[in-house]
């Protein structure tokens, strides 16, 4: 470690996972910046300890900063999400679910992080590239305007003494506690459509998937154990990660995550649990009374948000200390991603061709629509998680859009170029109005339905021709990928038209007009204009994520 009491180009405050990605990451793509990370030693942080379930943008990014053998090693495998819908939601000794998940492999396949260990790793790998650690605690920010320099002060408590380190740029990664954010911006807490959660590690159980009955388009072609599990309740839903412990003994994360307005009762302790578990998913609290729990944590209307994440001055929030989120699609991480890939752009431009303030709150606008619009459409499927046939259609739709839209966007760089940035803000709010009519059909089909099994779900588009498996695609495959896109969306808006009558058609003639006239201009004229033209960006990934057998 340098001298805590001099000058530095980045220094980024905390020591927790977000905090570990930004400094190995800007080392790695600008060898040239000095980067400190300031925080508690790593593994010391007084955070819950939760699994992290991770997806294409982190699992991709971690395998670029060369962690693919040790992930590989040390942590499980994931082949995507796992949906569980109960067929008869209101009888808690029906255990009949319809099962709904990718079939087929995915390409990229990521891990599920034991976070403890791996928060270690990626310190070292930090070290290894470059980053320097001051072990202690950032106590005040001292933020400079225009270009002048931040000053950190805080105590180095490897050393025992006070530091002082000036920084052409800051970020704040110190999570809920929000050193920095809480000086320059405002949070904004929703008063409707909370969040709360508990969860809970869990040793030495019993398997939980042999004491369900289990009903699927076709079975899965590999081990539907290695997925984050999704169980649909009603205002809530009970997530089930699997871990590989220090020893790599098999451990479970689980835990619940509910609306309060729309969830009666509240969950404090294992047996608050349990009762919960008993009342929807008796299997869930047979498993749980299996084993041994390790630590149980909760949060209590933990939603919130800041109004502004970037500045032209220099500084920057990122993870939970630019906002909270709705785990339900284990995008977290991923929206991070999108971040710290901004960050570094707005960093090297600064030192560089230069960039202005209109650039870089371009860049913010982006990545607070699109991280917005997936928190939004989250909260509003609390309202539907019972209802089996809605909540799936939700999801496909959803899903669809990550797949086909978000990710050969992410990929390809374009919510790193604020030109670019500008033009997609546009064309993802034209979306809204579409997806909104796309709910009420879904609402209105399921209504129709009522009761409904596997018959009726079998009869929708296959889950695998929704999504996109090979979105890492070439710049000038992008147009295809958001053509295709529309089209699907189109395609299962007729599709439950067909099975619903046309009495659902009048709502949807205009979003189908929509849609297949843009799938036509999105190939043809939308990507020439000047802002989308010549972006991409060079992805060192090493070959498929996930492709050794665990």
């Amino acid at each position: 470690m340098g001298d805590p009491s001099t000058a530095r180009d980045v220094v980024v405050l905390g020591s927790s996972i977000s905090a570990l990605m930004t400094a190995a990451w800007l080392k790695h793509r600008q060898p040239e910046l000095s980067v400190t990370v300031v925080g508690p030693r790593v593994g010391e942080e007084q955070r819950p300890v939760v699994g992290e379930s991770l997806v294409e943008p982190a699992i991709l990014f971690f395998l670029e900063l060369g962690m693919g053998p040790y992930l590989e090693a040390r942590h499980e495998l994931k082949n995507g999400l796992t949906f569980y819908h109960k067929l008869a939601p209101d009888d808690p000794s029906d255990r009949r679910y319809s099962v709904h998940m990718p079939m087929d492999e995915l390409y990229h396949r990521a891990r599920q992080l034991h976070r403890p260990a791996f928060d270690i790793e990626l310190a070292r790998v930090a070290r290894r590239l470059g980053v320097e650690f001051v072990e202690g605690r950032a106590s005040e920010v001292e933020v400079g305007r225009g270009r002048a320099e931040h000053r950190v002060r805080g105590e180095d408590s490897a050393h025992g003494r006070g530091f002082e380190i000036e920084a052409s740029f800051v970020v704040d990664a110190t999570g809920r506690r929000r050193l920095l954010g809480r000086q320059v911006t405002r949070y904004l807490r929703p008063d409707q459509a909370q969040r709360s959660a508990f969860w809970f590690r869990l040793a030495d159980f019993d398997p939980l998937l042999p004491g369900l009955e289990l009903s699927w388009r076709r079975p899965a072609r590999y081990d539907l154990w290695l997925s984050t599990h999704h169980f649909m309740g009603k205002g809530n839903w009970i997530w089930g990660i699997p871990l590989r412990g220090e020893g790599g003994e098999r451990l479970l994360s689980m835990g619940i995550t509910w609306r309060p307005d729309l969830f009666e009762g509240d969950i404090r302790s294992i047996d608050d649990f349990l009762a919960q578990a008993e009342g929807e998913h008796p299997a869930i609290a047979q498993m749980v009374r299996s084993g041994r729990v390790l630590d149980a944590q909760h949060y209590r209307n933990y939603l919130y948000k800041a109004e502004q994440v970037y500045s032209g001055d220099g500084w920057f929030l990122v993870g939970d200390a630019a906002g909270s989120v709705d785990p339900l699609y284990s995008t977290g991480l991923s929206m991070t991603v999108v971040q710290i890939e901004q960050i570094d752009e707005i960093i090297r431009r600064r030192r560089g061709p230069g960039i202005s303030n209109a650039e870089i709150g371009d860049l913010q606008a982006l990545w607070m629509m699109i991280a917005g619009l997936r928190q939004a459409d989250i909260g509003d499927q609390y309202r539907t998680m019972n209802d089996p046939f809605h909540a799936c259609l939700r999801r496909y739709w959803n899903l669809c859009g990550w797949f086909n839209g978000v990710l050969p966007l992410w990929f390809n760089g374009y919510f790193s170029d604020p030109a670019a940035a500008r033009v997609l803000r546009r064309f993802f709010a034209a979306g809204v109005g579409s997806t909104q009519a796309a709910w009420a059909l879904f609402e209105g089909v399921s209504k129709q339905l009522g009761t409904v099994d596997q018959s009726d779900f079998d009869r929708l588009l296959d889950f695998d021709w929704l999504i996109n498996r090979r979105f890492d695609c070439r710049p000038e495959e992008v147009r295809k990928h958001l053509s295709r896109l529309l089209w699907k969306r189109a395609r299962l808006r007729l599709n439950l038209i067909s099975m619903a009558g046309p009495r659902h058609l009048s709502g949807q003639i205009a979003p189908l007009v929509r849609e297949f006239i843009l799938a036509a201009l999105v190939r043809t004229l939308v990507f020439r204009h000047p802002a989308l033209r010549g972006v991409g960006v060079q992805r060192g990934v090493p070959g498929r994520a996930g492709s050794a057998r665990s």
